[in-house]
Formats: C-alpha cells, sequence, structure tokens
C-alpha cells in the first residue's frame, strides 16, 4: 500500500493560523512540557525538541517581519498579530479560496455593492483587497462584478469582515450595459 504524499503548508502559515484561532500560541506550544498531560499530542522527545525548535524559529521570523509582537518572558510567552500580520492571514486564506468556474458562463453578472461607514475604513479597504485579489472588476467606486455564481464567497467575505447586508449587497444581472470590455477581460467571448 503507497502513502499519499502530504502537501506540507508553511510554518508561517500554520504560526498565523494559530494566533488568529487563538489570539495567543496555545500552551501546548509556549509550554512544552504540558504536552505530557495530553498524551495523544505527546511526541517522541527528539520530535518534540525540533518541532518546537522550528515553531520557535518561525516566531522569530514572523517577528521580525512585523507580522507578529512578542513579550513577556520564556516562561510566559505571549505571542499575538499585528495588523500586518492580519492582512498577510487574510491574504493566505483567501488566497486559498477559489471559486469555481463553471465550463459554460451562463450570461450573468454578479454585482457586489457596498456602503461602508467612514468609521469602517479599514473594512472596506480589506473588501476592496479581497475583491481584487479574487478577480472581481471594480466598474465604480463601490460597485464590482464577477461573471460566474460566488454566492459562498460573498457569504464568507461577510462573515470574516462582520459586514452585514446593509452595508454589502449582491445580486445578479441578466445583462449589463456596454458590457463588450468586460467580456474581454473574463474572456467570455
Amino acid at each position: 500500500m503507497r502513502s499519499q504524499k502530504r502537501k506540507r503548508v508553511p510554518m508561517k502559515n500554520l504560526l498565523l493560523r494559530s494566533l488568529a484561532a487563538a489570539g495567543i500560541i496555545s500552551v501546548i506550544l509556549v509550554a512544552p512540557k504540558m504536552t505530557r498531560m495530553l498524551k495523544e499530542l505527546d511526541r517522541p522527545a527528539k520530535g518534540r525538541a525540533h518541532l518546537y525548535r522550528r515553531i520557535a524559529q518561525g516566531i522569530n521570523r514572523l517577528e521580525r517581519a512585523g507580522l507578529v509582537t512578542v513579550s513577556g518572558s520564556y516562561g510566559n510567552r505571549r505571542v499575538a498579530l499585528t495588523e500586518r500580520g492580519r492582512q498577510t492571514l487574510e491574504q493566505i486564506e483567501f488566497g486559498e479560496y477559489e471559486i469555481p468556474e463553471p465550463a459554460f458562463w451562463d450570461g450573468k453578472w454578479r454585482i457586489i455593492i457596498f456602503d461602508v461607514n467612514e468609521r469602517r475604513r479599514r473594512v472596506r479597504d480589506r473588501l476592496r483587497r479581497l475583491l481584487g485579489g479574487k478577480g472581481f472588476v471594480r466598474i465604480q467606486d463601490s460597485v464590482w462584478v464577477y461573471p460566474y455564481p460566488c454566492d459562498e464567497f460573498i457569504g464568507l467575505v461577510r462573515a470574516h469582515l462582520k459586514s452585514g447586508v446593509g452595508e454589502m449587497r449582491s445580486f445578479v444581472a441578466e445583462a449589463l450595459e456596454s458590457d463588450r470590455g468586460l467580456r474581454g477581460h473574463f474572456r467570455l467571448h
């Protein structure tokens, strides 16, 4: 029986995701001796030492890159994401998400409009980055268009940005005036 080759995930991605999920690196990572209490997580000592060394190196690299801040002493270290770290994590998470493209275009445009208050300027900027990063085309300041079904992606974005339907709306249009440039951009001829 052949074993399947597992896809390696960069340590940076794992650490950033752990920080996002836990807020701080969990007790297991910060206090290695705690793993003895959780037998299913206990690794052979040599493997554990190698893992913790890699984690420490990864955290140091993240700190030098300005993605995390580290405070406290060795036994009580706190590692927290910076704003730049949150943006990097966002790129990692949404970079992995793929909007499925059907074999044939149904001739309909998915249009996203939003009106995010000035107090939430960061959210508005992140929304623009997410939409642009997934291939949406900006046709006006807060109006973006995409040719394929993307309801799941829009739901994820809303949840991620804690944005309600009032701030962000999506609809499907049968036709769009002067869409020749958009058809060309998306290669829909």
